[in-house]
């Protein structure tokens, strides 16, 4: 699953992804940091429904210009 991902930084010096598909965003003090976080972000979103598994692993994030 490959979702579009913005990446960027915030005043305060911390880093912020977001994903509109999924409208989720987070923040984190390095854009590594920052993408991992939103992955699993997206991943708990998606194991809410109980009928659907989904390994982390597969989850992509692609970044996008805004």
């Amino acid at each position: 699953m490959k979702f579009d991902v913005h990446l960027g930084s915030t005043s305060d010096g911390q880093f912020e992804a977001s994903c509109d598909e999924m409208n989720a965003a987070v923040r984190c003090l390095s854009p590594g940091c920052a993408l991992d976080r939103l992955r699993e972000e997206i991943h708990y979103r998606l194991e809410i429904c109980p009928c659907r598994q989904v390994e982390i692993e597969s989850i992509e994030l692609e970044v996008v210009q805004s």
